[in-house]
């Protein structure tokens, strides 16, 4: 089945390499075609946009393609020298900028480990329908930091929304199960058929270092994928707005994910 999420190949560097390797294959077909005399080959097989973002989707999304079309850098998040594309499309159409991104970190006997890199992706423009003018002329300062703006944000099934962790160590997939399905529970009970669902998906899987776990919520809907593997797609809403709660809510799991985006979306909804 073909993916419905755009995302990067596991290992970086080894994508970074055979991205470089196609970078240069293409070149030089094309300087060979110009010696001969032949046009460009660019009119033959570049597709357009939504066509690039379908491959993009299917190749892993290392390609970077973003919603005009054109390549998306990655970002680098410092703390981990791990990368996030700068942007993020599902169905191969609908695409939102990198607006937070943090990193988790466990204290382990008194140290603080590195667990993964955090992206958080929303669509500003959605927010801004999404509340209306309630900020404007408010101050940034104090939006960014207002639990009401997050909760419109997480409530409001038409504002799509996605995380994107990337793993900073081998990690065995049922300790993210596990942690995860501790906030779910309250939300959806124990005997929830969606939380049973979800856990599945975590199932004899192990986490290697670079490799990316992605949660996307569209229209009541949770897709989530390993690496460029889509694992399914549950319909239900609580189980959208209880996962990411673990993230927008008020004891986030990544607070600097969230700061970070209550920045961004606070510039947008106060002008």
């Amino acid at each position: 089945r073909e993916s419905t999420a755009a995302v990067l190949v596991d290992s970086s560097a080894m994508s970074g390499f055979k991205e470089h390797l196609q970078g240069v294959r293409a070149d030089v077909a094309r300087r060979r075609n110009e010696r001969r005399g032949e046009p460009p080959l660019e009119f033959r097989l570049r597709p357009v946009p939504t066509a690039r973002r379908l491959w993009a989707n299917a190749m892993g999304g290392r390609l970077g393609i973003g919603s005009d079309g054109n390549r998306v850098a990655l970002v680098t998040e410092p703390k981990t020298g791990l990368k996030l594309p700068g942007e993020y499309c599902v169905n191969g159409g609908k695409c939102a900028p990198l607006t937070g991104m943090g990193v988790r970190i466990k204290r382990i006997a008194g140290i603080g480990v590195k667990v993964y890199a955090c992206g958080l992706y929303v669509n500003p423009a959605s927010v801004r329908a999404a509340v209306g003018d309630r900020y404007v002329g408010e101050s940034v300062k104090d939006v960014a930091k207002d639990q009401a703006l997050f909760d419109a944000v997480n409530g409001d099934p038409a504002v799509e929304k996605t995380v994107r962790l990337v793993f900073a160590r081998d990690i065995d997939s049922a300790k993210i199960r596990d942690a995860l399905s501790e906030r779910l529970r309250p939300a959806l009970g124990d005997d929830s058929p969606s939380l049973g669902r979800f856990e599945a998906y975590f199932d004899g899987v192990t986490f290697e270092k670079g490799q990316s776990l992605t949660f996307t919520a569209s229209g009541g809907k949770l897709i989530t994928s390993f690496g460029s593997k889509e694992a399914g797609q549950i319909a239900d809403g609580k189980l959208c707005t209880a996962l990411f709660d673990a993230y927008l809510g008020k004891s986030p799991v990544v607070p600097s994910a969230k700061e970070s985006l209550g920045e961004q979306l606070a510039g947008h909804v106060t002008g």
